[in-house]
C-alpha cells in the first residue's frame, strides 16, 4: 500500500533525530547495570511527574479493620494492592504517597470463594493484600 509508505523531509528528520537519541540511550543503557535499570523503571513508573500519581496504580486503598489497628502499634499497615502488583511496586507507591521510609513489604493474596445469596450462587472477588512495615519513627499520619 503506497499510502501508508509516503513520507515528507519533515517525518525523515524527525526519524533521524529519534534514532540518535534512541542510540544515545542505548549506550547509557549499556553501561548501567541490570539492577539498577529495574530500580530506575520501577520509580519512573510509580513517581510518574514526581508527585506520586501513578502510585494509585498500585495502591487501591487502605485495609483498615480492628486487626490492622492493633497492627498500626507494631508500625505495620495494610493496603489493598491490585491483581497484578509487585512487593518493589507497592514499596515505592507507599514511600511516594506518604513521604515515609518503608522497612519490608509481605503480600497476602486471597483467593476468590464461593458464595450463595439464596437460590443464586456467584464468586467472592479475590483480594490482594500488602502488609508494609515501616522503619522506626516514621508513621502515616492518615490512620491516625
Amino acid at each position: 500500500m503506497g499510502l501508508f509508505n509516503k513520507k515528507t523531509e519533515d517525518d525523515a528528520a524527525k526519524d533521524i533525530s529519534k534514532e540518535d537519541k534512541v542510540s544515545d540511550s542505548k549506550e547509557i543503557v549499556e553501561k548501567t547495570s541490570k539492577k539498577a535499570i529495574k530500580k530506575a523503571d520501577l520509580e519512573n513508573i510509580a513517581t510518574h511527574q514526581g508527585d506520586g500519581q501513578m502510585a494509585y496504580k498500585f495502591i487501591i486503598k487502605p485495609w483498615i479493620t480492628e486487626k490492622t489497628q492493633e497492627l498500626m502499634s507494631s508500625n505495620k499497615y495494610v493496603f489493598r494492592l491490585r491483581a497484578k502488583a509487585t512487593k518493589r511496586e507497592a514499596r515505592v507507591a507507599v514511600e511516594k504517597l506518604y513521604d515515609v521510609k518503608v522497612e519490608s513489604v509481605n503480600i497476602i493474596n486471597i483467593p476468590e470463594k464461593k458464595r450463595k445469596f439464596g437460590r443464586y450462587s456467584g464468586m467472592k472477588s479475590a483480594v490482594r493484600k500488602a502488609v508494609v512495615t515501616l522503619k522506626k519513627g516514621s508513621k502515616i499520619e492518615i490512620f491516625e
